[in-house]
């Protein structure tokens, strides 16, 4: 799955170990909500990093065969991806990017390269999203995703090859 095809200047690899720091500051970036909080600022990184160990444990038992991908930009990591394939549902479990590499068509760049992939295997893409996230909504319809459920918080997706 990290083979996807990707337009210059990104590329994908493996996650591995010494990539922990970046997952951290990644995961950090992604929680200003946290950082809003009336509260001493080392709580509130303590909390932030109790609720990416969290994450990555339900991530690890929800999906424990998913692939963690690296987005890079040249050779810079700017985003991580996580994808798991059940069947014929390609599942985008996760995708991130730092705020500085935001629209800039990395996003848009993986999607493609995720839509190229399911269309060949023939299988459909399904992620979620939080309804309070508009750019990323945005994203999804721009690249024909479809609603398929929701709840309180996220709206479930689904893309399928026309």
């Amino acid at each position: 799955m990290h083979d996807l095809p990707l337009s210059a200047p990104y590329q994908l690899r493996l996650q591995r170990d010494d990539d922990d720091g970046f997952a951290a500051a990644l995961y950090s970036s992604t929680r200003d909500d946290l950082r809003q909080m009336p509260a001493d600022p080392a709580v509130i990184e303590q909390l932030i990093a109790m609720q990416r160990r969290m994450q990555s444990h339900g991530y690890r038992q929800a999906y424990p065969h998913a692939v963690y991908l690296v987005l890079l930009h040249g050779d810079t990591p700017i985003g991580r991806l996580i994808l798991d394939r059940q069947d014929q549902v390609l599942h985008l479990v996760d995708i991130a990017i730092l705020p500085a590499a935001q629209g800039q068509g990395a996003g848009s760049a993986v999607l493609r390269g995720l839509q190229a992939q399911a269309g060949a295997q023939q299988c459909r893409i399904h992620l979620a999203v939080n309804k309070s996230n508009t750019a990323a909504h945005a994203l999804y319809r721009r690249l024909g995703f479809r609603l398929r459920g929701e709840n309180d918080v996220q709206e479930q997706l689904e893309w399928s090859a026309p």
